[in-house]
């Protein structure tokens, strides 16, 4: 199966099969190539896709797990990061779903550890320690969203840096010597903004 194929097969299944991890392989990649060559004319096959997966997101219950909330916030800002901004209504949802997601996550943000907890709701202890990854792709989301003027630099730009700050001092700490890809993504937004 090729990649055209994978992405019209999960655009077309369940909002439950297609989760924000699909979301986040996918439509971003579908928004690219419906912008350079497909006319525009799947934006609303997106934008009902994420707004199923929004629904599902925020669905009563569900845990916050700091890594699910990271691809949430990438999806939609790479996805942003690729569509005109000409369909100025599509843009300014995709805006509102990301400004809503990045407040659900930073309600959860502890200014003492300076990252977050692999469930972002609950304390940081032995069962719930520091998620480095995630925190790098909320990071990463963050300061990718301040650069593309989609959220006031002035307000977030410092916590996506303090973000950034702080894990790569874990890693560093860690003896982490290959860079994991969402540190590498995080760098290369982190490197834009000094």
């Amino acid at each position: 199966m090729g990649y055209t194929e994978y992405i019209k097969n999960c655009l077309e299944s369940e909002p439950s099969k297609n989760s924000v991890e699909e979301a986040y392989k996918v439509l971003p990649a579908f928004m690219k190539q419906d912008t350079e060559t497909g006319k525009k004319e799947n934006y609303n096959a997106i934008r009902d896709r994420f707004k199923a997966i929004n629904e599902e997101f925020y669905a009563a219950g569900q845990e916050k797990v700091t890594a699910k909330n990271g691809l949430y916030l990438l999806s939609l800002i790479d996805t942003m990061s690729v569509m005109s901004q000409e369909i100025f209504e599509h843009y300014k949802y995709f805006e509102s779903l990301y400004k809503k997601a990045l407040k659900e996550i930073l309600s959860c943000y502890k200014e003492e550890t300076g990252m977050f907890a692999v469930k972002a709701d609950q304390a940081v202890d032995g069962s719930n320690p520091l998620d480095m990854a995630a925190t790098f792709m909320i990071s990463c989301a963050v300061l990718k969203g301040c650069r593309m003027r989609a959220i006031l630099s002035e307000k977030y730009l410092e916590i996506g840096k303090t973000l950034y700050e702080t894990a790569a001092a874990m890693a560093a700490e860690e003896g982490i010597t290959q860079m994991p890809q969402e540190m590498k993504l995080a760098y290369d937004e982190y490197q834009k903004t000094v």
